[in-house]
């Protein structure tokens, strides 16, 4: 589990540092990568989301 954990740190880093916070959850959103969601939240800082 904590190799899936880390492909999705790696994967929403990657997403931010390259769109950008607004569009990496767009695109993580669409493609209902649900975990790399929660890491862009989780690295971004912001609170009070949750997955549906």
């Amino acid at each position: 589990m904590s190799g899936t954990v880390e492909h999705y740190q790696g994967l929403a880093q990657n997403l931010i540092e390259t769109l950008g916070v607004e569009q990496a959850l767009h695109v993580a959103q669409q493609y209902a990568w649900y975990g790399v969601v929660e890491e862009i939240y989780r690295l971004s800082g912001e609170t009070g989301h949750m997955v549906h």
